[in-house]
C-alpha cells in the first residue's frame, strides 16, 4: 500500500480559519493599542533624554541645554541632531483638564520651560533655579503624559488618566 504524505485540503482550511478567526480579534485591539504605545513610548524617551543632558552636564562640568522646538517636534540636546518625536505624537496637553503639577499652569506650547529650554548645570540642578518645569506631550486621540522636571534636576513620567496624573 502506497503512503501519501502532506495535508488534504480540509486540514489546510482548517489552519487558515484559525489563523484569521485570531487575525480578526487581534488587529482591533492592535489598532486602538498603538497610538498610547507610541505616546508612552515617545514620553519614555524623552524623559530618557533629560535624564541623559543632567548626567552629561555632571560628567562633563559644564552647563547642557535641552531646547524644545515645539513647531518642528523635535528637541535638541546640547544644540546636537533634533531628536523627532514619534509620528501622530505632539507637544501640548491633549484632553487633560488639569496640569501635571499643582499651583502650575498649562503651557501654550505644552513646554512650560522658559524659551522652551531647560539647562542642567555641572551639579545636575536646573539653572536657573526659577526654571523648573513641565513638557507635555499627547497624540492623536487626546492621551497625554507629561515629563516632570524639578529644581533639583529630578526627572519624572506622569500619564493622564482620565481625571488625574499618575
Amino acid at each position: 500500500m502506497k503512503r501519501h504524505n502532506g495535508f488534504s485540503l480540509v486540514e489546510l482550511m482548517v489552519v487558515i480559519s484559525v489563523i484569521v478567526i485570531v487575525g480578526m480579534i487581534s488587529v482591533p485591539t492592535l489598532v486602538t493599542t498603538y497610538p498610547t504605545y507610541k505616546l508612552k513610548k515617545t514620553s519614555r524617551d524623552l524623559c530618557s533624554h533629560l535624564r541623559k543632558a543632567r548626567s552629561l552636564a555632571i560628567k562633563l562640568n559644564r552647563d547642557i541645554t535641552v531646547e524644545f522646538k515645539v513647531n518642528e517636534h523635535a528637541y535638541t540636546i546640547d544644540g546636537g541632531t533634533p531628536i523627532k518625536l514619534e509620528a501622530g505624537v505632539f507637544f501640548g496637553h491633549g484632553s487633560a483638564t488639569s496640569p501635571a503639577e499643582p499651583d502650575t499652569s498649562f503651557p501654550d506650547d505644552g513646554v512650560s520651560f522658559e524659551n522652551n529650554r531647560v539647562t542642567f548645570n555641572a551639579r545636575g540642578l536646573v539653572t536657573p533655579a526659577t526654571n523648573r518645569g513641565n513638557v507635555y506631550v499627547y497624540n492623536d486621540k487626546g492621551s497625554c503624559c507629561a515629563g516632570v522636571t524639578t529644581i533639583a534636576g529630578t526627572i519624572t513620567m506622569k500619564q493622564w488618566r482620565g481625571a488625574s496624573w499618575e
